[in-house]
């Protein structure tokens, strides 16, 4: 549906009529709404009638080919070690009957129903898969583009020297993966500077960045993060580097994970959690409090690790802000960037990446996590009410 006209959205406390330049894919105009905005909604002019303004949210922390969204229910098991884990999970997607980019189609249109446009994916590689997964998710990625924004980070699941999956990482990068994943370099390579070193030397080989699944407690968590940290600095990678889930931070002592957070904050490294309910987290309020960047992802969505996630990265950052006690409006809005690249209020010349819910205001949205009424990508209508009513998601 080309929709180039929506009159009467509210942002902050007005409405406004707003209209979209499609062949750029950015807003091209917001100006206040009067009475004469309403109108009957036509092919290209819709009247939003108050409905909220906010922009597309981004999940920085996915699997697009590991879930089993689409298919016949399958029991899980109890975990209880990580190697045990890993080879239960292998067997589980070999016995699938769909491609990885057949699930990863499936779970990117409920990523967009529920409002995100930008998504961070690792996806497995080792000796045994080769990159089949990401030849899937590379040939997606093209379907979707311009719609949902796709980075890609090649992941040695089964670990990068436990599974001697350092040469397959360099085919996952010559082929198209931006990052390099890596997972508990203690407790699944036993190797904390070995796995780090290695996992940096294909960073600077193919100028890419690096996303390291963190599990490992305590202090040796600690010590795998500023050791991390450090190889950022050495390496200008400042920017350009995270550590997902670091369960650690919530671990250790206030004083430690601050002056952790203090390191990351000098050395521009980025934490990304999943708001797990089971198990300690990373400070949030801490980290922010002392600049440190932090996203939040979705992690699991019904794969074999967990029965649970529905890829709303927006009732995500509601979790968030409830676990911290984030009640006030100000608390409240200083979640939305971690869910959210783009700014509350928007301004002429932003892409036209939003969604639009019925809230109150932002705040309210933020702590409601209401269904999203319509949601754009690049000008595009791609999911949300609206589209459901105009069976009108083929953006493809």
């Amino acid at each position: 549906m080309s929709i180039t006209q929506i009159n009467r959205i509210r942002i902050n406390e007005g409405l406004f009529d707003l209209s979209i330049d499609l062949a750029k894919g950015v807003i091209s105009r917001i100006t206040p709404s009067h009475n004469a905005s309403a109108s009957v909604n036509t092919a290209v002019a819709r009247d939003a009638g108050g409905l909220q303004y906010l922009p597309a949210t981004t999940d920085m922390h996915i699997h697009l080919d590991k879930h089993f969204l689409g298919e016949p229910w399958r029991p899980l098991q109890p975990f209880i070690t990580l190697p045990g884990q890993l080879a239960f999970e292998k067997a589980m997607l070999a016995s699938l009957p769909t491609t990885a980019a057949e699930r990863a189609r499936r779970l990117i249109d409920l990523l967009l129903s529920h409002g995100t446009t930008k998504i961070r994916t690792h996806v497995d590689v080792d000796p045994q898969i080769g990159i089949s997964h990401l030849e899937n998710v590379l040939q997606v990625r093209e379907e979707y583009r311009g719609i949902m924004d796709i980075e890609i980070v090649a992941f040695p699941q089964q670990g990068l020297l436990r599974s001697d999956s350092v040469s397959v990482m360099k085919d996952a990068l010559r082929a198209g993966a931006e990052y390099v994943g890596g997972v508990d370099p203690a407790g699944l390579d036993r190797q904390v500077d070995r796995s780090l070193d290695v996992t940096f030397e294909l960073s600077a080989e193919f100028n890419a960045g690096v996303d390291l699944h963190l599990h490992d407690p305590g202090h040796l968590g600690l010590y795998t993060i500023s050791r991390f940290a450090d190889l950022t600095a050495q390496a200008g990678k400042g920017g350009r580097t995270a550590v997902s889930h670091a369960y650690c931070l919530g671990q250790v002592t206030e004083a430690e994970s601050r002056e952790l957070a203090q390191q990351l904050k000098a050395n521009d490294v980025a934490i990304i959690t999943s708001v797990p309910l089971d198990r300690p987290m990373p400070r949030v309020d801490q980290l922010v409090a002392e600049g440190v960047t932090v996203h939040v992802g979705s992690d699991n969505i019904l794969d074999a690790w967990s029965p649970f996630g529905n890829g709303d990265l927006l009732a995500r950052g509601a979790k968030l802000a409830e676990k911290f006690g984030w009640i006030l409006d100000d608390q409240l809005l200083q979640t939305y960037p971690l869910i959210s690249a783009g700014p509350l209020t928007p301004k002429e010349g932003d892409a036209a990446s939003f969604v639009l819910v019925s809230a109150a205001n932002a705040k309210h949205a933020m702590a409601s996590a209401p269904l999203r009424e319509a949601v754009f990508s690049g000008g595009k209508l791609a999911g949300g009410k609206w589209a459901e009513a105009a069976k009108e998601i083929s953006y493809r």
